[in-house]
């Protein structure tokens, strides 16, 4: 009998431990599986896109592309080739955006510009950098990586900036040179500005 009880316990014991195994490994697949629907298949996906953000009746933006997918669990819009229109506090039109990839945050309404992020605005300044943050709570554009700005024959280039979007008021933070160009485009002198010194602006 005392035999009989120890394979019985024996056995029992193994079975747990079996379905316990088995219940890990499907919880394990779910889990998986579930990560994967989040991350990297849409929701929603949107040919011919176009949204528009506005205040107080004056649109702030207007953005367009060809292909947006919608991820609702990250309350995340993703484009394909953006263009982004933005306006000025009197709804004229200030600046356009153009890059390879765009995401719009629908919580913080932030727009996020990725790939070879240019900005025209309409007194024909250009800034290009790799990355760039439009702020929806500041009003403003934000960048960490290597920016150019080009303000007629002038070149302002460096690391980091914050600027309204019609760059009117830019700066650069780090690392900033500048390149001043006389009317026939030849370069009259290269002025290097102190990182510690703040980064410079271009008004």
């Amino acid at each position: 009998m005392d035999l009989l009880r120890i394979i019985n316990r024996g056995a029992l014991i193994l079975l747990a431990l079996c379905l316990a195994a088995a219940a890990v490994s499907c919880q394990g697949r779910d889990k998986d599986k579930g990560s994967i629907a989040t991350a990297d298949v849409p929701d929603q996906e949107f040919s011919d896109f176009t949204t528009v953000e506005s205040d107080s009746a004056l649109v702030r933006w207007i953005l367009k592309s060809p292909v947006a997918r919608v991820y609702s669990a990250r309350r995340l819009l993703v484009t394909d080739d953006p263009r982004i229109e933005f306006f000025d506090e009197f709804g004229q039109l200030a600046s356009i955006l153009t890059s390879d990839k765009g995401e719009y945050n629908q919580v913080t309404h932030d727009l996020t510009a990725l790939g070879h992020v240019v900005i025209k605005s309409v007194e024909g300044y250009v800034l290009e950098t790799e990355s760039l943050v439009w702020v929806e709570k500041l009003g403003e554009i934000h960048s960490e990586d290597f920016v150019k700005f080009t303000r007629g024959a002038d070149v302002l280039t460096g690391y980091g900036l914050r600027g309204d979007p019609g760059l009117k008021d830019v700066e650069i933070k780090r690392n900033v040179k500048a390149y001043l160009r006389d009317e026939d485009g030849m370069l009259k002198g290269e002025i290097e500005k102190d990182a510690k010194s703040g980064g410079a602006r271009g008004e």
